[in-house]
C-alpha cells in the first residue's frame, strides 16, 4: 500500500489499513516482549494484563525513548522507514524523528493497550475513525470505539516519546495510566471526553500566512491557566515564529513548516494530557 496519510484515504485505504494494522498487533507485543528480554526485564511479569501494569511499563518505554535519542536521519531518508508499522508510515511523523528501536517500542505498547482496553471495555470494537464521532485528527485511522468515543492507540505514546527524546516532559507513567482509565471510561460513556465527543478540542483554519487556532470555549473559562501554558510551550517548538492570543479561545499561530493537520493534532494531543480530569 502507498504510504498515503490517513487523512487522503479513501474508504477503501482507510478500511484496507485498518485490516493490515489489526494484522500487525501479534507480532508488535511479540517484539516488545522481546525487547522487554534483551533489556532485563521479564514480560511475563510486567505483562500481567492488569491496567496497573500500564504505569510500569511505561517508565521503563519512557526511560528507553530518552536514551535513544532521535534519528540522525530525515523522514524521507530514513533507510528503516519501510520496517515501520503501518500507522506510523500512514501517520503524520515529523523531523527530527524517533529511531525504529523506540518506534517499535510504542507499536508493542498499542497492541498491549488494545488487549488491556478491550478487556475493560468489551463493547469497543475496531472500527476506521470517523469525523462525525470525534475530530478531524482520526479520519480513517484504526480506532478502538464505541457509540461514545474512539482512540488512536498509538497517539499519546507518540507525543510523549518526541517529547522524552527531545529532552521534554514526557508523559509519567502515573499519567499514562490515568490516560487509559479515562479512555475506558469513555467507551462506557463516561466522563468528559465521552460527554465532548461531538465537539472538537481544536479547530484549526489556515489563514494566508498564518494559521487560526480556536480552541473548545470552555477550555478558556475553566481553565485558564491552561491556555497560557499551552501558549508558552508552541513558542518552543521548532518552526513556530509566533503566537498571538487574540480572545479568550482565539490564537494565531505563525509557523511556516507546518500544516493544519500538524497543528491541530499537536494541540489537540497537548490538550489530552494537560486538561484536569
Amino acid at each position: 500500500m502507498p504510504e498515503t496519510p490517513y487523512e487522503l484515504m479513501d474508504a477503501r485505504q482507510a478500511a484496507d489499513a485498518l485490516d493490515v494494522y489489526l494484522d500487525e498487533r501479534a507480532a508488535a507485543l511479540d517484539g516488545l516482549r522481546t525487547a522487554m528480554v534483551g533489556h532485563g526485564r521479564d514480560p511475563d511479569k510486567m505483562l500481567d494484563s492488569s491496567v496497573y501494569s500500564v504505569s510500569p511499563l511505561w517508565a521503563w518505554i519512557n526511560a528507553r525513548a530518552g536514551q535513544l535519542g532521535m534519528d540522525p536521519h530525515s523522514l524521507t531518508a530514513d533507510p528503516s522507514r519501510s520496517s515501520w508499522p503501518s500507522w506510523a508510515r500512514h501517520g503524520r511523523l515529523v523531523d527530527p524523528h524517533p529511531p525504529t528501536e523506540t518506534i517499535m517500542l510504542v507499536d508493542g505498547f498499542a497492541s498491549y493497550l488494545g488487549q488491556l482496553i478491550s478487556a475493560a471495555a468489551p463493547e469497543a470494537r475496531w472500527e476506521v475513525g470517523e469525523h462525525a464521532i470525534a475530530d478531524h485528527p482520526l479520519l480513517n485511522y484504526p480506532v478502538l470505539a464505541s457509540d461514545h468515543h474512539q482512540i488512536f492507540l498509538p497517539a499519546l505514546p507518540l507525543y510523549s516519546v518526541y517529547q522524552s527524546a527531545h529532552g521534554r516532559d514526557p508523559m509519567s507513567g502515573t499519567e499514562m495510566l490515568a490516560h487509559v482509565r479515562r479512555n475506558i471510561d469513555a467507551l462506557h460513556g463516561e466522563g468528559p471526553e465521552a460527554a465532548a465527543v461531538e465537539e472538537p478540542l481544536v479547530t484549526v483554519v489556515a489563514e494566508l500566512d498564518c494559521f487560526d487556532v480556536g480552541l473548545r470555549e470552555d477550555i478558556p473559562a475553566q481553565h485558564p491557566g491552561v491556555v497560557e501554558h499551552l501558549i508558552a510551550e508552541l513558542c518552543d517548538r521548532d518552526g513556530v515564529a509566533s503566537v498571538h492570543r487574540y480572545g479568550p479561545a482565539a490564537l494565531v499561530v505563525d509557523v511556516a513548516d507546518w500544516d493544519e493537520l500538524r497543528l491541530k493534532l499537536w494541540c489537540t494531543l497537548w490538550l489530552q494530557r494537560h486538561l484536569p480530569r
